[in-house]
C-alpha cells in the first residue's frame, strides 16, 4: 500500500488504535500539563470578554438528561477531539456548559466513565462526531478548545476541520489549538502506539512549523492572537504548538 493509500484511512486507522488503546490512554493522560493550564485561563477570559460583548441570554444550567439540541441553546464550549474529557472537565469547573466530541467511541466510553454524572460546576455533554463534518449548526459553540486533534489529520485534510471548527464558533468567540512541532523527521506519518500488544494499530501524525500552523488557522478566516512553542516534557518528545484565535 502506498504512502498515499494509507494517508487516504489514516484517521480510521488512528481512531482504531484509540478506540482500543483508550483505557492506557486515558490513564497516562490524566493530569492537565501546565502549558494546557495557562492556555485555558486565557481561553476562558476569552470567551468572558466576547460574553460581555455579545452577552447569552441566562439559562440556567441544563439538565442530566437534555437533548443535544436543547443543549445547544446554552451554547457550549466546544472540545474538539476531546479524548477521555481530562480537558473537558477542567474546562467544566470554569462553570461552563463543555460539548465534548470524538470520532473515537472508546474514548468517548472513558470520558462517560470518568466524568461524574451531576458535576458541582459547569456541565459536559458528550457526542460522537468527526471533526471533518460536525453535526452542529453554525455559530453553536461560544469557543472551540482543540486540544492534539489536528495533528492526527493528513495535511491536506486538516483546513477542512479548522473550517468546521470557525465554522460553528459564533463571532468573536476563541478557538484554541494545539499541534506538533516539526523536526528534520517526516511530516507526516504513521507511528506505532507506544505499549506492546497496541502497536499493531499505529497512529497517524501530522507536524507543523510554527508558520504552518498559524496559516492553518488564519486559512479558515480567523484572526490568530498568540502562538506559543513549549516542550513537552517527555525525552525526546516534539514541542508543542500552541496558538490562540479569535473568529471575527
Amino acid at each position: 500500500m502506498s504512502d498515499n493509500q494509507q494517508f487516504a484511512q489514516a484517521v480510521e486507522i488512528t481512531t482504531a488504535a484509540y478506540d482500543r488503546a483508550a483505557r492506557d490512554y486515558a490513564a497516562r493522560k490524566d493530569t492537565l500539563h501546565s502549558l494546557w493550564r495557562e492556555r485555558m485561563d486565557r481561553f476562558v477570559e476569552r470567551l468572558d470578554a466576547n460574553e460581555r460583548d455579545r452577552p447569552i441570554p441566562p439559562l440556567g444550567r441544563p439538565g442530566d438528561d437534555i437533548a443535544l439540541d436543547d443543549y445547544l441553546m446554552f451554547f457550549p464550549v466546544l472540545d474538539a477531539g476531546c479524548g477521555p474529557g481530562r480537558d473537558a472537565r477542567a474546562l467544566a469547573a470554569h462553570d461552563l456548559p463543555i460539548l465534548g466530541v470524538d470520532i473515537s467511541q472508546g474514548m468517548l466510553d472513558e470520558a462517560g466513565e470518568r466524568t461524574a454524572r451531576r458535576l458541582s460546576r459547569g456541565a459536559i455533554r458528550y457526542a460522537l462526531m468527526d471533526l471533518r463534518r460536525l453535526d452542529l449548526p453554525d455559530a453553536s459553540c461560544r469557543g472551540v478548545w482543540c486540544s492534539a486533534s489536528l495533528l492526527h489529520l493528513p495535511r491536506a485534510t486538516a483546513p477542512r476541520a479548522m473550517a468546521e471548527l470557525a465554522r460553528v464558533t459564533r463571532p468573536g468567540g476563541p478557538i484554541a489549538i494545539f499541534v506538533k512541532v516539526r523536526d528534520a523527521g517526516a511530516a507526516e506519518g504513521f507511528e506505532p502506539y507506544p505499549i506492546p500488544g497496541i502497536t499493531d494499530l499505529p497512529r497517524f501524525f501530522t507536524y507543523y512549523i510554527p508558520e504552518e500552523a498559524r496559516a492553518l488557522v488564519e486559512g479558515a478566516g480567523l484572526d490568530v492572537l498568540d502562538v506559543v512553542v513549549a516542550p513537552d516534557g517527555r525525552p525526546n518528545a516534539p514541542d508543542w504548538i500552541a496558538l490562540l484565535a479569535r473568529k471575527p
